[in-house]
């Protein structure tokens, strides 16, 4: 289930509908971690996923339980 919380402050209207949603997937050994800020106004969209079986990145240096758009953890 995903966790969506408003924010407010769109960085492109300046919309008080801007949300902040994570979202956490697990199979197996599979983790992905994934974040969306959405303005629910004019729809501007930033989204970045974490997977633990990315080799492009070292996944435990990353920080997948805080936004990297406004640092907030999940509920």
């Amino acid at each position: 289930m995903a966790d969506i919380q408003t924010i407010g402050g769109c960085q492109n209207c300046g919309s008080a509908s801007l949300t902040c949603k994570y979202n956490f997937f697990g199979e197996g050994e599979l983790q992905i971690h994934s974040w969306e800020h959405k303005c629910l106004d004019c729809g501007n969209r930033l989204t970045t996923a974490y997977r633990n079986d990315d080799e492009d990145i070292v996944f435990a240096d990353e920080d997948v339980d805080h936004c990297p758009y406004c640092n907030r953890s999940p509920a």
